[in-house]
């Protein structure tokens, strides 16, 4: 599902009548022309009042990266992270893994 570990952009948009309006314009990004592969996050759920809720919603959305193996290509968990935060060594820091 994943093919790589590029970021992916974000623009914002509303879905109305199964149709997305777009916020800005985009056009000069995406080119109407040619179909463009999206993933859609609806926004506007309920959020989970209590700790425990949250909990469950975590653990599902983990559940949800497992079954797709969303991360089955990562080798090093650490520089993964690393690469994806654009960390740099910290002074006296460098034994920290």
């Amino acid at each position: 599902m994943y093919e790589g570990t590029e970021m992916l952009r974000a623009y914002k948009a509303v879905i109305r009548n199964n149709y997305v309006e777009w916020d800005n314009d985009i056009h000069e990004i995406i080119n109407s022309d040619n179909p463009v592969s999206v993933y859609i996050t609806i926004i506007d759920e309920p959020k989970p009042e209590t700790n425990v809720e949250r909990g469950k919603c975590m653990v599902s959305a983990l559940n949800t990266l497992v079954k797709i193996k969303a991360f089955s290509d990562v080798d090093d968990p650490v520089e993964f992270i690393r690469e994806m935060r654009q960390e740099r060594e910290l002074p006296g820091r460098q034994d920290a893994d």
